[in-house]
């Protein structure tokens, strides 16, 4: 199976497409990049465990472990000057409340307990990543009777790999929270997913999760 879908991949046309969700608020008064974060996730569900088999095989039993991986492998791209320690926690560690963010309802995310030797704490919950369908645009041109070409925008239903969740900063100290938001993201696909699927999800949660704030 893993074969057919390496060769599947690699024989059609795949593209990338990214739908960066801008569903982030910042306290105004938050205008200080600290020094030092911790950074805690809460496990993420995999909807789809037979493409987590087959394109991170090594990693069925312990995803969590490649999450927090890629992410200290990806922050660098994002953050600088900032020292970081990345940690997974239990769920029951986690309370929530309800806000809305651009029209969005966001179940925002604290953590009970927070350590004073990081200035803040970033709390990622409610973490998703599978298959699912979703509504593409496409252009093409079409030519009239005349010769005259025109460029149209059509909706279609298409496959996308996706990865969703929640988040918020807090100061360490006084526990305040000083942002949250949801992020969103997915590639298309034609035939099957694939290890850089899992790869984008990542790499774009981080893009909508750290720029707009002190970290950038």
């Amino acid at each position: 199976m893993r074969k057919l879908k390496l060769a599947l991949a690699f024989a059609s046309a795949f593209f990338l497409m990214a739908c960066a969700s801008a569903n982030l608020k910042v306290d105004e008064s938050w205008k200080q990049k600290p020094s030092k974060v911790k950074i805690v996730f809460t496990e993420p569900t995999v909807a789809n465990p037979e493409d987590l088999a087959d394109d991170l095989p090594d990693y069925v039993n312990n995803f969590s472990n490649w999450f927090k991986v890629k992410i200290e492998e990806y922050l660098p791209r994002y953050s600088t000057g900032v020292q970081y320690s990345i940690e997974k926690i239990s769920s029951d560690k986690i309370s929530v409340s309800n806000e809305v963010v651009n029209d969005t309802n966001v179940v925002v995310p604290k953590i009970t307990e927070m350590n004073s030797e990081y200035e803040v704490y970033l709390v990622i919950n409610d973490i998703w990543i599978g298959r699912t369908m979703d509504m593409c645009r496409a252009n093409h041109n079409m030519t009239d009777g005349l010769g005259f070409t025109t460029t149209v925008d059509s909706d279609y239903e298409c496959k996308v790999f996706a990865g969703k969740g929640a988040f918020a900063y807090y100061d360490s100290k006084t526990g305040k929270r000083l942002a949250y938001g949801r992020f969103a993201n997915h590639s298309t696909y034609t035939f099957a997913v694939t290890k850089s699927d899992w790869e984008n999800i990542v790499w774009r949660m981080l893009g909508e999760i750290i720029p707009g704030t002190p970290l950038n």
